[in-house]
């Protein structure tokens, strides 16, 4: 859906992953984070994030609505529930002035 409504995209399997990327220094204005994942869940890569600084918006997806004060603690900007819908991803998009 983020390549058809024009945005390059970079996948992380994780949320590990997704923190190495910010560490070796790259920067991206998006951070979309599932909760569960296998060495970093969504929470904790977004926690980590924070307090590395980083400004990018992040927006946490997921099926379990019980997780959304976790991902409140951790600092994330927004929410989209699965299966995410393609206008409320514009939404979000629009929202963070992401999307013309």
């Amino acid at each position: 859906m983020l390549v058809r409504l024009g945005c390059e995209v970079t996948e992380a399997e994780d949320g590990k992953v997704a923190v190495n990327y910010f560490v070796e220094g790259n920067e991206y204005d998006l951070v979309l984070m599932d909760k569960q994942m296998k060495e970093m869940n969504g929470v904790e890569a977004i926690r980590t994030l924070k307090s590395m600084g980083v400004k990018a918006k992040m927006v946490a997806i997921t099926s379990d609505e019980s997780s959304n004060e976790a991902f409140l603690e951790a600092g994330v900007d927004a929410f989209l529930t699965k299966p995410v819908k393609l206008a409320e991803l514009t939404s979000v998009l629009r929202t963070f002035d992401l999307l013309n």
